[in-house]
């Protein structure tokens, strides 16, 4: 075949570039815009240097200039155009994910570590991270005229998958996948720290088999709604939240004076030389921290006090425990209008027990429960060693009941935050569910999970919702936060949220030192009838009023208060009701704790499990 003279394809990209120019000026011209020469080549230009028709171009400038009031088509218009709209396709510009080396310039791959031999879940990977995209015709139209090397295919390569890496998701790093060094060299696994009780003689935390007919479900006494997964949040009003903190003060004020056996509550700027009643919730006058000199108490909107707010003088009280949003009943004198000098603080009303019957017996008791709490992967690795070590613990120990009690895929960890994964986060979180869930399949344990507004998958709201997973597990119950779970009658309040932490940092008391700080901590949730007391929350806390309102009260005070929390791990009773802080099962780079519980029978009619239980907190 004779070969093509040079002169006839130099003519046929000419005709090519031609029509480009002629649709450039046609499509300018169909929204009345007027361009010049030199602006017409440098759109040209632009459609060579990034594949792109003249269509998009010519919309694209229009949505720009609307959007910067921008009236005509110049160089320098044009320029920040480019900058801003298609400087970032180029590839040369794709940033490279913090934490990752510049890959080579030869080479136009993106290494994907740990990746799942899956070909559908890499063809969606190779789609969404780095690696060419399919182009619609109007890009595969502009592409012919570039020389084709500027479009290299980009080829995906992974790294194989470790026996002790089944939790750890595909990235762009190796860091990712590399266990830790300091927890695979710690020498205090399987320590006790500290204990409550002591299990009977000859008795193991080796469950010898399983309870017949046990039952695990959220607690629906009291009418107790349960706060579904599709919840909707966020479309609250202002006068709905005022209404909804209006109501507690009300309430709440009536039951602590009910309780201590107080005279009615009256105006709190009325003059009273002699002393008298009021009620409200702690206020700061500022937006720093509450300290004794800026306590506020702001009434309810109704009579008596018609909302309003008084400087709350604390000076003759010997003792008390203040937080903001902490509703509570003063009797003091206010002889100027001015000022309430107080002379007693109460803020307790505490609810009984359960009195439905607990469902454990000498002859289907006692029960074991293992509780462990979020992160579940040290924060230099995305490995999950503590959470595969504490499921080798559960095959071996086969508790009746385990807790995992949130945030499992931590917003805050680095290498979340630095972009470094290469899966989506419902992905990584149903594929640690699975891993979680495949070997104890063969186990009679009852799995409960507990989210976190810091799941970085999941809802970043308080309440939280349940998790939602695409498949289900016959062993595995998924509840909100805060949740109520009653087992075989027992009752756990849970959450997620670190309100003893969050509690702690606004907490003005006197004296200073109080003793036993972290019960005293706990028992605000006690007598406040409430998994979150505190108002305001702090910033990075989204609570949706209408949903706390619904789902924070407490119908009861529960056997067991499960609060995970920064503070250090302990084991107390308070007020009847046996608090655990299990704390971390990852804290940094190094391994933390959990917390088994063995819980007898109760023989006697005391409705405690304070003196039935034996509990110890274990290192990891």
């Amino acid at each position: 075949m004779a070969p093509i003279p040079a002169l006839f394809v130099q003519s046929s990209s000419s005709i090519r570039i031609m029509d480009v120019r002629k649709t450039l000026s046609d499509q300018f011209e169909e929204y009345g815009v007027d361009i010049s020469a030199p602006v017409l080549d440098r759109c040209h230009d632009i459609c060579l240097q990034y594949a792109v028709d003249a269509e998009e171009l010519v919309e694209s400038w229009m949505a720009f200039s609307v959007s910067n009031n921008l009236h005509e088509v110049t160089l320098d218009t044009l320029a920040q155009m480019e900058r801003k709209e298609f400087a970032k396709r180029n590839s040369k510009d794709v940033p490279t994910p913090k934490g990752l080396s510049k890959q080579n310039p030869k080479s136009s791959s993106v290494v994907v570590y740990n990746a799942s031999k899956d070909p559908g879940l890499e063809d969606n990977i190779l789609s969404a991270y780095c690696t060419t995209p399919k182009r619609s015709r109007a890009e595969k139209r502009c592409a012919e005229l570039t020389t084709p090397e500027q479009y290299g295919t980009k080829k995906q390569t992974t790294a194989g998958r470790s026996p002790r890496m089944a939790f750890s998701p595909a990235s762009f790093s190796p860091t990712v996948g590399t266990p830790s060094s300091k927890y695979c060299t710690r020498t205090n696994a399987g320590q006790t720290v500290t204990e409550w009780g002591s299990l009977p003689p000859g008795a193991t935390w080796k469950t010898e088999g399983s309870i017949p007919g046990l039952r695990v479900a959220s607690y629906a006494g009291h009418g107790q709604p349960t706060l579904p997964a599709e919840a909707r949040y966020m479309y609250e009003r202002l006068t709905t939240k005022a209404c909804v903190l209006n109501d507690v003060v009300d309430w709440l004020g009536k039951e602590i004076c009910l309780k201590h056996g107080l005279d009615e509550p009256d105006h709190l700027k009325k003059l009273h030389s002699e002393p008298f009643i009021g009620i409200g919730h702690i206020c700061c006058d500022a937006n720093g921290r509450l300290n004794p000199s800026s306590v506020l108490l702001e009434g309810a909107r109704g009579h008596p006090s018609f909302g309003i707010s008084v400087p709350l003088k604390l000076t003759s009280v010997s003792s008390y425990a203040l937080f903001p949003g902490q509703v509570v009943a003063v009797e003091g004198t206010n002889p100027t209008g001015e000022s309430l000098v107080a002379q007693r603080v109460l803020c307790d009303a505490p609810l009984p027990l359960p009195s439905e019957p607990l469902k454990l017996s000498t002859a289907n008791g006692p029960l074991n429960v293992v509780v462990a709490s979020g992160p579940f992967t040290q924060s230099d690795t995305m490995t999950y060693q503590p959470l595969e070590d504490l499921i080798m613990y559960v095959q071996e120990h086969q508790p009746h009941v385990l807790i995992l009690v949130g945030p499992f895929l931590d917003a805050l960890h680095p290498q979340v935050t630095d972009g470094l994964l290469a899966q989506s986060f419902n992905e990584i979180f149903e594929n640690i569910v699975d891993t979680l869930m495949r070997p104890l399949a063969s186990c009679h344990t009852e799995v409960v999970l507990i989210p976190s507004s810091r799941d970085v998958n999941h809802q970043p709201v308080y309440p939280t919702p349940p998790y939602i997973l695409r498949k289900s597990y016959p062993h595995l119950h998924l509840l909100p936060d805060p949740a109520l779970l009653d087992v075989n009658g027992i009752i756990f309040g849970i959450t997620a949220t670190d309100v003893l932490m969050h509690i702690g940092r606004e907490e003005v008391c006197n004296p200073p030192q109080g003793h036993d700080r972290l019960g005293r901590l706990a028992s605000h949730l006690l007598n406040q009838r409430s998994m979150y007391p505190l108002y305001p929350p702090p910033e990075d806390l989204n609570v949706d009023l209408e949903m706390w309102d619904d789902h924070t009260h407490l119908p009861v005070t529960p056997h067991i208060l499960i609060l995970p929390s920064d503070f250090r791990y302990f084991l107390k009773s308070v007020g009847g009701a046996f608090i655990v802080n299990p704390e971390r099962l990852a804290k940094g780079s190094a391994g933390g704790t959990f917390v088994r519980m063995n819980i007898k029978p109760v023989l006697s009619e005391d409705r405690s499990l304070v003196n039935s239980i034996c509990a110890q907190v274990v290192r990891i």
